[in-house]
């Protein structure tokens, strides 16, 4: 007589990485796995397959964009999952306007690569007929502008880089 084995149907999970992000160079942020609700093991691989964590939380700090891997093995039978998710690191960044509000000058701190065409264009969004550019210097992490000339208003400063707007933040002038 012949024995017969029959393996329960599981319910399956799904893993799930969450959204994709954007970060500025130099920063960090939390990958959390959703949780599946039974016991299992979180493994988060690198893009070259490389296992960098285990858990369900991960905090990584990439300099370059990564794509990370999820797998979700469940401790019961092994059922396995897989999710990606990709951290894009922005390398160009406006990191700081002060004061603003602003009256008389304002500190632009900013985050440029090596050897870009770079400048700030602060236009009116009150004043629409006010239009300024400011040349970065890549060596450089701030820039001081007066705006003392600048009617009272709301403003946005605009980061351009090789011809690409690749960042914004708002100003007010009083």
């Amino acid at each position: 007589m012949r024995n017969k084995f029959t393996k329960a149907e599981r319910a399956a999970f799904n893993a799930d990485a969450g959204q994709d992000q954007t970060i500025e160079n130099g920063n960090s942020v939390t990958l959390s796995a959703e949780d599946v609700g039974e016991n299992v093991v979180y493994n988060w691989y690198d893009s070259d397959g490389n296992l960098v964590y285990v858990g369900k939380d991960m905090t990584v700090s990439p300099e370059v964009t990564e794509q990370y891997q999820l797998e979700v093995i469940a401790d019961a039978d092994g059922f396995k999952d897989y999710d990606e998710v990709e951290i894009k690191v922005e390398h160009n960044h406006i990191d700081n306007i002060s004061p603003n509000p602003a009256s008389s000058v304002i500190s632009v701190d900013y985050t440029v690569e090596e050897n870009s065409s770079s400048y700030l264009s602060i236009i009116g969004i009150t004043n629409s007929t006010t239009t300024n550019n400011y040349i970065l210097d890549s060596n450089q992490s701030s820039i001081s502008i007066s705006t003392s000339s600048f009617p009272t208003g709301v403003y946005t400063v605009i980061l351009v880089v090789d011809g690409q707007i690749l960042d914004a933040k708002g100003l007010s002038i009083l």
